[in-house]
């Protein structure tokens, strides 16, 4: 179980508190036996042995008056501490919020883009449907950004943390499908700039059947991977699958090798695209 930092300061606080009265209680006993001492050496006759316990008395009770003194001074500086870290986690949690927010804000935009690609890519658009298409990619590519930062975030600072993540297959299955969506992008990103960029020229040309049936393609695929995250997500935060000596290595390397095939892949065919002049 996972303690908060709410709870740890808590219980420090807690524990201060006792071992302050514990002392305290330590340092008045002796000091009410002190009389009864000073009686016992101010006796005509004193063995060795009793001098010895009434030396070892005294000796105890100025030990916890100066142990009661020192907790005295450093209680209040452990109080503020502990209401410091707890004030801190308070912090955290707000920030946590935020990067939960910004990582379902950002799968919205992902979602809403790509449906607005989805509907708007045609043969033979329209100026304003060609616009629609370039804004809509750039809102695509900018939320891409978000959910990505905010889930570093969620998987390193807030969340389970890094050690439960990285041994959890299904988190590397939700990047993977990530990366699936991402390196898809590349296609219809680059068609669309390379449109944008020649229509500014004033020589851009209808746009094609093929073409606009390929970017569908290509975009019904990423929303299948997006709309699988997050079944992947409820997964791997339940624990599912969760496997203590899987390495990090085993999850990242199929991820890193998607990245680079589907990359080189959609960029070449974006780049060397042509169509048919039959």
């Amino acid at each position: 179980m996972r303690l908060t930092s709410s709870s740890l300061c808590d219980a420090r606080l807690s524990a201060v508190i006792m071992y302050t009265l514990n002392a305290s209680t330590l340092a008045i006993r002796p000091a009410a036996r002190a009389p009864r001492a000073a009686r016992r050496c101010a006796a005509p006759v004193a063995s060795p042995a009793r001098a010895t316990r009434t030396a070892v008395v005294a000796g105890a009770a100025h030990k916890d008056a100066d142990v009661l003194k020192t907790l005295t001074l450093s209680a209040p500086a452990a109080i503020a501490t502990a209401y410091a870290a707890d004030a801190h986690a308070a912090v955290d949690q707000v920030a946590s919020a935020f990067a939960a927010y910004g990582h379902y804000l950002g799968l919205v935009l992902v979602v809403g883009a790509l449906t607005t690609e989805k509907w708007t890519v045609k043969a033979n658009m329209t100026e304003a449907e060609e616009t629609r298409l370039v804004i809509a990619d750039s809102v695509y590519g900018i939320a891409g950004i978000l959910v990505l930062y905010t889930g570093y975030l969620r998987a390193t600072e807030y969340g389970k943390g890094w050690e439960f993540y990285s041994h959890e297959p299904i988190f590397w299955v939700k990047m993977w499908l990530f990366t699936v969506m991402g390196s898809s992008s590349l296609f219809p990103t680059i068609k669309i700039i390379q449109r944008a960029a020649a229509k500014a020229k004033g020589d851009v040309e209808p746009m094609s059947e093929k073409l606009a049936n390929r970017i569908t393609k290509v975009v019904n695929g990423e929303l299948l991977a997006v709309c699988s995250i997050p079944l992947a997500a409820a997964l791997m935060s339940r624990g599912v699958a969760y496997a203590p000596d899987m390495s990090w290595q085993v999850g990242a390397a199929p991820i890193a090798l998607t990245s680079v095939a589907l990359g080189v892949k959609y960029v070449k065919e974006a780049l060397t695209w042509e169509e048919d002049t039959a």
